[in-house]
């Protein structure tokens, strides 16, 4: 049996985290809560779309955090090194680099990249892919208009005056 490669998206954290102004309101509070939310965000995506993932984020990991292990998005903190650093060390010993999807606001991390051979795009792309996938799924509400909600319409259309 031949196994599928599925492309691996290579993610700043925070960059991303500060793409999504509902999660950059939470880092400001609690930054445990906004990365927490931002990979069960980037989980359903993999889901979804099929593809791998790994979220680097800048630091140490925190005392009692276990996302690290969590599937289907490793998360990796960067320390010692800059989460930069460590997403072009993950370009640097990847083989097959066509497979690899950076996502970042970094210009010099997105055109380095390039350079490799690499898929690139900006944390707010992504952003905009999360949220619009999440709401694609969902049921549009259904409206129904009287017949002079017609009538009203059809008048400011100028509908009302064909023969």
């Amino acid at each position: 049996m031949k196994t599928i490669a599925l492309p691996h998206y290579i993610i700043d954290g925070y960059n991303l985290i500060h793409a999504i102004p509902s999660l950059k309101n939470v880092l400001a509070r609690d930054a445990a809560q906004a990365r927490e939310s931002l990979i069960e965000h980037v989980a359903r995506l993999t889901h979804k779309k099929k593809f791998r993932g790994t979220i680097v984020f800048d630091g140490e990991r925190p005392a009692g955090d276990f996302t690290a292990s969590r599937s289907p998005i490793h998360v990796v903190y960067a320390a010692p090194q800059t989460a930069d650093d460590k997403i072009k060390d993950i370009i640097g010993r990847t083989e097959n680099r066509s497979w690899l999807v950076i996502i970042s606001s970094d210009h010099e991390i997105l055109n380095f990249a390039r350079v490799c051979a690499c898929t690139t795009h900006t944390s707010k792309h992504f952003a905009n892919l999360l949220f619009e996938t999440e709401t694609a799924g969902e049921e549009k509400e259904h409206v129904t208009l009287s017949k002079s909600e017609v009538d009203q319409w059809l008048r400011l259309f100028g509908e009302d005056k064909k023969p």
